[in-house]
């Protein structure tokens, strides 16, 4: 998990080499929050696609709130600040900067399946889409 918080690829790859089963355990918990998940809400979409090459069921499971990877990379995008010229310089840069790796991250999700955005999640929802 602290991989795919830090986006670390090389990290993830020694957990596996620690314990090859860790993922399979993790997709044997009916609703959990994957590394998938953390990824996807931290911007990290080069994490995020390799996990899914890994763990393509990763993609469609729900965690403990009943919601997908791709809409918790909404949900976190839509909660950032839309205007940002009132905040503090470096706080303006670090928000703008984390927009972009959402928005980079949920389009390189749909673009690796299209299908996600018809995962049902919590209330029967289906994550909304790029505005």
């Amino acid at each position: 998990m602290a991989a795919a918080e830090a986006g670390k690829i090389d990290g993830l790859y020694d957990c596996i080499k620690d314990d090859p089963h860790i993922l399979d355990g993790i997709d044997k918990i009916p609703f959990v929050d994957t590394p998938l998940h953390i990824a996807a809400s931290a911007g990290h979409a080069h994490f995020a696609l390799e996990m899914m090459r890994l763990m393509p069921s990763f993609s469609k499971k729900l965690n403990p709130q009943g919601l997908s990877p791709l809409d918790l990379a909404l949900r976190k995008r839509e909660d950032l600040p839309r205007n940002l010229e009132d905040l503090y310089l470096p706080n303006r840069e670090e928000l703008s900067k984390l927009r972009k790796e959402l928005t980079q991250t949920i389009r390189q999700l749909i673009n690796f399946d299209k299908e996600l955005i018809r995962v049902k999640g919590r209330e029967s929802f289906t994550p909304r889409t790029l505005q």
